[in-house]
């Protein structure tokens, strides 16, 4: 006899969202998180998030709207700002309309979702280790703040304990699970959040995303406005031999450049974090284990946002969760449907997108700004890149743009190359295996496309 059938460690809002999916399914879920529950949803985070991830939880799950005093501004759009700071690129439609909100308020809104639904909430409470039966993950030792070490058991331990990914890599070698994400696959960031009493945002509604590769070498710095009068504002680069501290280079860069910055603000919050910026696991599941959210990598490698994909990851890991458990069987066959599901849904964008981020971190201001003025590159373009993983121009446009380009013939050619590498690591995942069987000769189709990714220089 077990103590539940799902222990979910982490309650982000990947965490929450498996809680909520497999709790509102009727079975038994311990949601257990290392804050103090009145503190569960502060979090490094650029507060923003589109509004079609909602619309797609609603359909897979049935999440309820957002209310709306977790949201501070609506957004109509994303301004991309090249380094030479003359030229930028506006972002608009469908795909780009979203909200800023409060992170905090967005984290408690989830994980009372959750208990609502069912689950049991024990806060201050650590997964110190993970129990094993017969080299099976069976439950989780955890310790909560004033109390000893206790040892629960579950039919499914569920890691959504962020980018540490503290469970898994408790896992044994004989797990096909990686255990370990290399550092050049996580970003490292540094954000604060003001009030601007005498600066007001005159497009509050568009959030900006600044390249700069000097400063933030294969990251950005974002400013998102949450208001007139508002503002969340931060950095985040790869994890590189060398890389200076994020923290550094907010003080010497992000307050030295913007204008907001140089006048009165209120501080009212200010923090650093790292994520994953890579494909997903390669497995998200092992017997009677699943990863959701930073866990599992299931993060956009080009902008570092996590939340939409992971409550859709935690919505899968969900749904084939109580799909087993109904059966009765939580082994690694049983649970493996929860891999094609994430990767068709999310997983083969992301992965597209990890071969194109190598692509970037190999180009310099100068190329970019060039892009940028001469129209090679256009705000469709990204906006299509970012929402598809492909790379692709149209062909009357194809010929106007290789014209213009004449002076960069090397970063046309490389284009070229990266657009070829991301459409043939998307025919890798359109072909992800069915069962366990398949992964090993299904990883070995990777290691090539990204190799040749990381040479494009």
């Amino acid at each position: 006899m077990v103590d539940y059938d799902v222990i979910v460690a982490g309650a982000g809002t990947g965490g929450s969202t498996v809680a909520y999916t497999l709790a509102k399914r009727g079975h038994s879920v311990l949601l257990i998180d290392s804050k103090e529950r009145e503190k569960i949803g502060y979090k490094t985070c650029g507060d923003a998030l589109g509004s079609h991830h909602l619309k797609e939880l609603k359909n897979l799950i049935g999440i309820p709207d957002l209310p709306r005093d977790i949201i501070e501004y609506d957004v109509a759009g994303i301004d991309i700002i090249a380094p030479d700071r003359e030229n930028r690129l506006r972002m608009t439609g469908p795909t780009t309309t979203g909200f800023s909100f409060n992170r905090h308020k967005m984290g408690q809104w989830f994980v009372n979702l959750a208990e609502g639904a069912g689950a049991e909430v024990r806060a201050s409470t650590r997964a110190k280790k993970l129990l094993f039966d017969q080299d099976r993950v069976s439950g989780v030792r955890v310790l909560t703040t004033g109390e000893s070490d206790t040892d629960l058991t579950a039919r499914i331990v569920i890691d959504a304990t962020g980018a540490t990914g503290m469970l898994r890599r408790q896992l044994p070698e004989s797990s096909p699970v990686e255990r370990v994400v290399a550092k050049e696959d996580m970003m490292v960031a540094w954000r604060d959040v003001y009030e601007t009493p005498d600066y007001t945002f005159d497009t509050p509604e568009f959030l900006e995303i600044y390249w700069d590769q000097d400063q933030t070498p294969g990251g950005y710095t974002w400013v998102f406005p949450q208001g007139k009068n508002r503002v969340n504002v931060g950095l985040g680069l790869m994890i590189l031999p060398g890389h200076r501290k994020p923290q550094e280079i907010y003080d010497s860069f992000v307050r030295t450049t913007f204008d907001f910055m140089k006048t009165n603000l209120v501080e009212l919050d200010s923090s650093g974090g790292i994520a994953p910026v890579r494909r997903p696991i390669d497995t998200l599941v092992d017997d009677n284990f699943m990863l959701v959210g930073d866990s599992g990598a299931q993060v956009n490698p080009i902008h570092g946002g996590g939340i939409g994909s992971s409550m859709l990851g935690g919505a899968h890991a969900g749904i084939t969760a109580s799909e087993a458990l109904e059966c009765n069987d939580t082994s690694i066959e049983s649970l493996w449907p929860y891999n094609p599901r994430y990767m068709e849904s999310y997983g083969i964008k992301q992965a597209s997108l990890d071969v194109f981020r190598w692509f970037l971190l190999n180009v310099t201001n100068e190329e970019i700004d060039f892009a940028f003025k001469k129209g090679i590159v256009k705000a469709d373009d990204l906006l299509d890149t970012s929402m598809t993983g492909k790379v692709r121009f149209g062909t009357g446009e194809k010929l106007k743009r290789l014209v213009a380009g004449i002076g960069k013939v090397p970063l046309l050619m490389r284009v070229n190359k990266v657009a070829k590498l991301m459409e043939g690591i998307k025919e890798v995942y359109r072909k992800y295996p069915n069962s366990p069987a398949g992964l090993a000769d299904w990883k070995k189709q990777i290691e090539p496309i990204y190799t040749a990714a990381k040479g494009l220089k």
